[in-house]
């Protein structure tokens, strides 16, 4: 069976040049056990972001079916660097009608705490079938642990509620849920765990 493709585009996390922080371990790792394919590729400013995306969307990629936005975040904002941001809608503009059957995993902190409406926009303006993240601070370690599963599901599953169905189970709800997991479909549903546990400080925080 082919392996579900990746495409994603980091941020870069931190103002000193030699901080290492990157997703590409857990891509690699999820490469090596032949899990998925990926694309990875940095970007710092806007024009960067908007050139990537520009070519992922090409029909060359198509298989490449998964866009994973791996940056810090606000509400509805992707922080690129700690002088460069991009609102949800920029993205939305600049990939408008070429998102069909695409799913949107961002791995930022906040960014999908904005309204239903905002975000049914969002998957109305691209195409794509869903967008899925986090409405809190999410700390690195854990996050980083639970998308080497989300991103397998995303590339791999069937359906398109096949995170759903795997992160609201027993084993993976509550870490869901303390993340504040959510996502949000083209056909106007929105799903977040049910399990609603004390959420202590976080550190590290994307």
């Amino acid at each position: 069976m082919t392996r579900g493709g990746v495409f994603c585009v980091e941020g870069q996390w931190h103002q000193d040049l030699n901080a290492r922080s990157s997703v590409l371990p857990t891509l690699e790792l999820l490469e090596r056990m032949q899990s998925i394919r990926f694309i990875h590729r940095d970007v710092a400013t806007r024009e960067e972001l908007f050139y990537f995306l520009d070519r992922w969307l090409l029909r060359q990629y198509a298989d490449y079916r998964v866009g994973f936005f791996a940056m810090h975040g606000e509400p509805t904002r992707l922080c690129l660097t700690d002088r460069h941001t991009v609102e949800l809608d920029e993205v939305a503009e600049t990939m408008a009608g070429r998102c069909d059957g695409r799913r949107l995993y961002f791995g930022s902190c906040s960014i999908l705490r904005a309204s239903d409406a905002r975000l049914h926009d969002f998957l109305a303006i691209t195409g794509a079938a869903l967008i899925c993240g986090y409405t809190r601070d999410v700390d690195w370690i854990e996050s980083a642990a639970f998308e080497t599963v989300v991103l397998n599901v995303l590339a791999n599953g069937e359906r398109n509620n096949a995170v759903e169905q795997r992160m609201g189970s027993a084993a993976w709800a509550p870490l869901a849920a303390y993340l504040g997991f959510r996502i949000v479909y083209a056909n106007g549903r929105t799903w977040r765990p049910d399990t609603k546990p004390r959420i202590p400080a976080q550190a590290g925080a994307r």
